[in-house]
């Protein structure tokens, strides 16, 4: 397997990578987290997310901030931020 790309550095986590194999066309995204782990992400998944964010973009809403972050995902999702070291 020929896999032509440089390592990538992801020097501000999170990151999203595109990893490709361009001589069997292939390709796969992952997210690497503030503490180095690599989660693979389904593309259909991913353009479905941009898809919706776009639509939601063009309806007047803007991306979360700050501690906005927080209260969504606490809200939406019941998830607690991490505490970093």
């Amino acid at each position: 397997m020929s896999v032509y790309m440089t390592r990538y550095v992801c020097e501000e986590p999170p990151c999203l990578h595109v990893v490709v194999d361009y001589s069997g066309k292939k390709l796969a995204v992952f997210l690497e987290t503030g503490d180095g782990d690599i989660v693979y992400v389904p593309l259909e998944k991913l353009l479905r997310a941009c898809e919706r964010a776009k639509e939601l973009l063009a309806s007047r809403f803007r991306e979360a901030k700050g501690r906005e972050i927080d209260e969504l995902a606490y809200e939406k999702l019941d998830a607690l931020p991490l505490e970093e070291d």
